[in-house]
């Protein structure tokens, strides 16, 4: 994997940067102090043409950790009003377009983890807070069949504050995110 990463240096960025929601003008995660690779950046570039229809959807970042690849889409929206199938096939479009990046650098795919991960941001109004919990732990936007089929070895569809707590917890990587 550190030949990917060294290919795709020019491509480091951070949380804040991926997280960016530049209609709205903010960031979802603030943090700084992670190194992921801009994955937007990398198809944006790899597809100069954004009015080319042949340019694929693709998520926001690549965190990687141990053997785990953490494919991370931020959506500045309710989780209700993120649309199923636009998740699905930036997950779908972007896996292929890593899977041919990392066989071009000689990445053995079977020796790591995939794991998707949408971060929507925080239900705040009381009306959706219910709505927020009664999704924990399942997987949204038909993303289950992912790991049915054995694309990703885990799919988390939360906000982005179960998002921060989760790496703290599962790799004591502190993140300073809203």
């Amino acid at each position: 994997m550190n030949q990917f990463l060294q290919a795709y240096a020019v491509y480091k960025s951070t949380f804040k940067e991926t997280s960016y929601d530049s209609e709205k003008k903010i960031y979802l995660c603030n943090d700084e102090t992670q190194t992921v690779i801009n994955f937007d950046k990398v198809i944006a570039e790899k597809y100069p043409d954004p009015q080319n229809s042949g340019r694929p959807k693709s998520f926001d970042a690549i965190y990687v950790f141990e053997n785990r690849i953490y494919c991370i889409e931020f959506k500045n929206q309710k989780f209700s009003d993120i649309a199923s199938s636009d998740i699905k096939e930036k997950f779908r479009c972007g896996r292929e377009e890593l899977n041919m990046l990392l066989e071009k650098e000689h990445v053995q795919k079977k020796a790591y983890e995939f794991i998707y991960c949408v971060c929507y941001k925080d239900c705040i109004e009381p009306r959706d807070r219910y709505k927020c919990g009664v999704a924990k732990g399942v997987a949204l936007y038909g993303l289950a069949d992912f790991e049915e089929q054995k694309i990703a070895k885990n799919v988390f569809t939360n906000s982005v504050t179960f998002f921060k707590k989760q790496l703290q917890k599962k790799m004591s990587q502190q993140l300073i995110c809203r």
